[in-house]
């Protein structure tokens, strides 16, 4: 592992813990995500200086609220060429979900990140106990020096726009990073619905990130 990567994750893993403590047991600041949905998080202002220093710009955090109903989270992005599937589970981790004390609610934060030298996955859960677990993504099944955006002249992002309602075992988008030698590109601002927008399969790369609550 690299120096500069070893400074980047130091970043992230000091940005959750801000996040985290600033957010306490119920995300008031942000206002807490509705039952059993995952939504974007919208940062503060203090955040988004931090956000500005550790990650690059090609960076997302997303929430997620559940119940007793769920055991399992599983996050990691497919990625594609020209529209083409190359790699799919890539970066993949997974958080197991304790309801120890009983019916309680989870709540957490998803980070994702990609540029032109890593990729990174973490989810941060906190149950309602206070307990926090954490879980990094790996590099299975490409290394992230297969999957690179150094040759591309124009990089962007669709987000997730809304708050989605979570369904067992179903793939929610939550964030793509899309390279593209085309300066005129047009890029779909609702990741849940860009595998059916007709420009997909024109873009050169794109890094899909999903969750799955099991």
């Amino acid at each position: 592992m690299t120096t500069n990567k070893k400074i980047i994750i130091a970043g992230i893993a000091v940005l959750m813990g801000f996040l985290m403590t600033a957010c306490g047991n119920s995300s008031s600041v942000q206002g807490e995500a509705a039952m059993n949905t995952i939504q974007p998080y919208v940062l503060s202002e203090a955040e988004e200086e931090i956000v500005d220093v550790v990650l690059s710009s090609s960076s997302s955090i997303t929430q997620f609220t559940v119940d007793e109903t769920y055991k399992h989270i599983v996050v990691g992005y497919d990625y594609y060429e020209k529209g083409k599937l190359v790699a799919k589970n890539c970066d993949k981790c997974q958080l197991d979900l304790s309801y120890d004390a009983g019916a309680q609610t989870t709540f957490g934060k998803i980070y994702t990140n990609i540029d032109s030298d890593y990729s990174e996955i973490t989810i941060r859960g906190k149950e309602s106990n206070g307990e926090e677990t954490n879980s990094l993504g790996s590099k299975d099944p490409l290394s992230n020096e297969d999957q690179t955006l150094d040759d591309m002249s124009g990089i962007t992002t669709s987000t997730l726009e809304s708050p989605v309602e979570i369904e067992k075992n179903k793939k929610i988008y939550i964030w793509a990073t899309i390279g593209d030698n085309d300066d005129e590109m047009e890029v779909c601002n609702d990741v849940s619905t860009i595998l059916n927008d007709k420009a997909f399969k024109s873009y050169d790369k794109c890094f899909l990130f999903y969750a799955i609550f099991k």
